[in-house]
């Protein structure tokens, strides 16, 4: 049975308001990863005046960079839930005023500044499963960014996410049973417990070169690639000694070997 794009959408929206109204996502994911949060200090975003953070959650990295930063920051996601978190979370500082929030629909964005930076972290890009929806997507970002701004995103990598799921979807397209969204190279879906409710993510697994293309396509040009993580994101959030140890790693393999791949990539 195929499912359409309205039907992923509307799940993904259901999992992530679960995700985010049963805590569940703030317990796994309690704080950015450092070494993300790094790069993107690096990058210059505590310099910035207008930051897209698009997929932003809870606003995990959107708080840490307006800590170091005046900038003024939108806020874009597809999860009513998580938006309401993150609202609440900036009622106890001082930087409300420079938030501006925008629930579900990529034409809200149209009135908004030109952005120097546009963030699309931990896999915000994966969960758009049709190709044509992510080129859909990364056009949007293209017509919205400076032409010296920075996309910086992080996407899963194909050799080291879910290769259960990775050969259960291949063998069905080589024998002809794959359906839509499964049918094309990449995509999975996957569920897991999350506080007593099964929920269903939808991904799209990447390698730096289809990952390239997608975004020579759009009108972007990666100029640095690395991996994001060796570990799992929960786990590097969660231990210090992981957090070490995975910096360390990270600095010696190629990007396609980490848990994700995190790059730069400029419009041209």
């Amino acid at each position: 049975m195929s499912i359409d794009a309205n039907d992923i959408s509307r799940t993904m929206q259901e999992t992530y308001d679960h995700y985010f109204l049963s805590d569940g996502y703030r317990r796994r994911y309690p704080e950015p990863n450092v070494a993300t949060m790094t790069y993107l200090l690096e990058k210059g975003l505590a310099e910035v005046d207008q930051i897209l953070d698009f997929g932003c959650g809870n606003g995990r990295y959107s708080l840490a960079l307006l800590e170091k930063s005046q900038a003024h920051l939108t806020a874009y996601d597809i999860s009513a839930a998580s938006l309401t978190e993150f609202e609440s979370r900036l009622r106890t500082t001082s930087h409300r005023e420079r938030v501006t929030f925008v629930y579900g629909d990529l034409d809200g964005l149209n009135r908004y500044a030109c952005y120097d930076a546009i963030l699309m972290l931990f896999g915000v890009l994966s969960h758009v499963v049709e190709r044509n929806l992510r080129l859909e997507t990364l056009h949007k970002m293209r017509s919205l960014i400076r032409a010296d701004g920075k996309l910086i995103l992080s996407v899963p990598s194909i050799f080291r996410r879910r290769p259960w799921e990775l050969f259960k979807y291949g063998l069905a397209r080589t024998l002809g049973h794959a359906r839509p969204p499964h049918d094309e190279a990449g995509n999975i879906c996957f569920t897991r417990r999350i506080q007593g409710r099964n929920l269903t993510f939808f991904y799209h697994l990447y390698s730096l070169r289809t990952l390239c293309e997608e975004l020579a396509e759009a009108g972007f040009a990666i100029s640095e690639w690395q991996p994001e993580s060796v570990f799992p994101e929960w786990l590097v959030t969660q231990s210090s000694l992981m957090r070490c140890l995975d910096r360390r790693l990270c600095s010696w393999i190629p990007a396609e070997l980490g848990y994700g791949m995190r790059v730069l990539a400029n419009p041209v």
